[in-house]
């Protein structure tokens, strides 16, 4: 189970190496479970918006932090969602 957009980035011989050194990419890392009947409806919203699961899933979560005021104008900056 994957988003066409997640297929289609891994599938591509442009392996894109990050330049944010490894200390800052762990902590903008975020896990968590999402249950397999919820994923799949996840994914075809994903699939809808031409997106990975991931980008949708950070994207959701930074426009309600947002709508929450949780984040200052420096952390919506260094949020990524790409």
């Amino acid at each position: 189970m994957a988003s066409d957009a997640y297929l289609k980035d891994k599938d591509s011989d442009s392996k894109k190496g990050s330049e944010m050194p490894k200390h800052k990419q762990l902590i903008q890392m975020l896990s968590f479970r999402v249950v397999p009947a919820y994923y799949k409806d996840i994914e075809k919203v994903a699939n809808h918006k031409k997106m990975t699961v991931s980008k949708l899933i950070r994207t959701y979560i930074k426009d309600g932090m947002r709508k929450d005021k949780e984040l200052t104008k420096q952390e919506d900056k260094d949020f990524r969602v790409e």
